[in-house]
């Protein structure tokens, strides 16, 4: 059967990744239809494109089964996560951590402020959305009614949202982009540190920069924030002993302990403070870490005089976590592994790669290439998950050729496809930022500083490999 396999001609191999990009475009950034539904699309597409070679679909299927055997335990992870971030929303873990960030914000230095605040956030809840949706409204109606620039306040916002997003243990892109280029999650944050830190004081010191002339004259627009703190000091018992299940977690990472356990013994920890601590049923707290928390737990609620906008921040920012919360990022992982087996099996790839690997000689090539072809694919397809499973893909092979650690490849995909998504006013994070601040996504682009920046010190250290291996991470066995 094998001997009837065709192998494609480049012009055959380039056509079917052009209807791909196409498919991807017109779906997902035109039609908005479903990511899963798309990939699902693409994935019988290059079905009877493999057929039409000589392939069958148990070729597929096998493929499918040895990709995804590798990825059951990065499934746990995320599932796990799931449970930790409901244990420590019902807790009080993650509400003091937004109150601390929340205590932080000056109007005198808005655009500074508000980089941090949602820096803050966004690592403790791991959602770049979520810091966006709550916080970073809030921060923008402050700036509204300072009378001082809306783009970028929206820019500061951004940045820090897409900072957490990038390099808390919790995001979900994060944990993906890990499980893609099969590298340890913890590995990964690490090394995007490199780039992450610096990127981080230049963007500090260019929002103080751009901040250093507004006054404090808007210290009385502060109600929204007030407001929110009110309403979290109102429905928790808010103390420092909550942050105990953070540091588990940090100390975990630092020690190297195995990150499932970890995350169950940090979710276990949660779930006896919440015991102790706050006025919840213990059927709740269970419920919690399959389902996820809602605010409606809380009896407290009742007694609290909120606002609409008040109430309607709480419940985006509090309610959220649970096992079942992980489904959905499961479902497209799938999805995405079944797409990448199919155009693996169908020779497209290993045609295309076979021309490009020609001029990857070197590992500044590779790295660059990685990283401008996750851009590429992210503006097409709108999604920066699906970039990450393509990439793997690809330059798979390169990377092991050159010995290169796989979280070199984790980090150029986040600095390619992640950092980048909400720049394009097309994709699913561009229109959500867009709608979600009010402000127009090639309005706050100049200004979203972090993202930037990181990005172009990702471009840096690709280059530096060429003379010293600092920032480039090579496998144990040739260091």
């Amino acid at each position: 059967m094998d001997a009837l396999i065709r192998k494609p001609s480049f012009a055959s191999a380039i056509t079917l990744l052009i209807v791909i990009f196409f498919i991807f475009a017109v779906g997902i950034g035109f039609l908005n239809y479903p990511v899963e539904f798309i990939l699902i699309t693409v994935t019988v597409t290059s079905c009877f494109y493999a057929k039409y070679y000589g392939n069958n679909w148990k070729n597929v299927v096998d493929m499918f089964v040895s990709k995804i055997k590798d990825a059951v335990p990065a499934m746990l992870i995320l599932l796990a996560i799931g449970i930790l971030i409901g244990c420590w929303m019902i807790s009080g873990t993650i509400p003091l951590m937004v109150l601390y960030g929340l205590e932080v914000i000056n109007p005198a230095y808005l655009y500074l402020t508000a980089f941090l605040v949602t820096v803050c956030i966004s690592t403790f809840t791991g959602t770049s959305w979520g810091s966006a949706g709550t916080i970073g409204v809030a921060l923008v109606a402050v700036a509204s009614a300072m009378d001082i620039s809306l783009p970028i306040t929206a820019g500061a916002v951004i940045s820090g949202a897409y900072f957490g997003d990038k390099l808390s243990p919790l995001s979900d892109t994060t944990n993906m982009a890990a499980i893609a280029a099969g590298a340890d999650l913890y590995q990964s944050i690490r090394n995007m540190l490199y780039t992450s830190v610096p990127s981080f004081i230049f963007a500090c010191v260019g929002f103080y920069l751009l901040g250093n002339d507004l006054h404090a004259g808007g210290v009385g627009q502060l109600e929204t924030i007030a407001k929110m703190k009110m309403a979290l000091t109102g429905l928790f018992w808010l103390n420092p002993l909550l942050m105990a299940p953070a540091l588990l977690v940090f100390v975990g990472a630092i020690k190297k302990w195995d990150t499932i356990i970890v995350l169950v013994a940090s979710s276990a920890f949660a779930i006896a403070l919440a015991v102790i601590f706050q006025d919840v049923l213990f059927a709740d707290i269970i419920n919690t870490s399959i389902n996820g928390f809602k605010s409606g737990m809380l009896p407290g609620l009742n007694d609290l005089a909120m606002d609409e906008t008040t109430s309607k921040n709480i419940n985006i920012l509090l309610n959220r976590g649970g096992m079942y919360s992980m489904v959905n990022p499961i479902v497209v992982m799938l999805c995405a592994f079944m797409f990448a087996s199919a155009i693996e099996v169908s020779g497209a790839l290993s045609v295309l790669l076979g021309s490009l690997a020609k001029k990857l000689h070197t590992v500044t090539r590779t790295v660059l290439a990685t990283m401008f072809t996750s851009s590429l694919l992210v503006a097409c397809t709108g999604n920066a998950v699906i970039s990450f499973f393509i990439i793997k893909s690809m330059y798979d092979t390169s990377y092991k050729e050159k010995k290169l650690h796989m979280v070199n490849m984790s980090r150029a995909m986040e600095s390619g496809a992640t950092l980048l998504e909400g720049l394009f006013p097309w994709t699913i994070s561009g229109m959500f930022m867009a709608k979600t601040l009010g402000v127009a996504t090639l309005d706050y682009a100049p200004f979203v500083l972090f993202n930037l920046s990181c990005f172009v010190m990702a471009i840096l250290f690709a280059f530096l490999a060429k003379f010293s291996n600092f920032g480039t991470r090579y496998e144990e066995a040739v260091r």
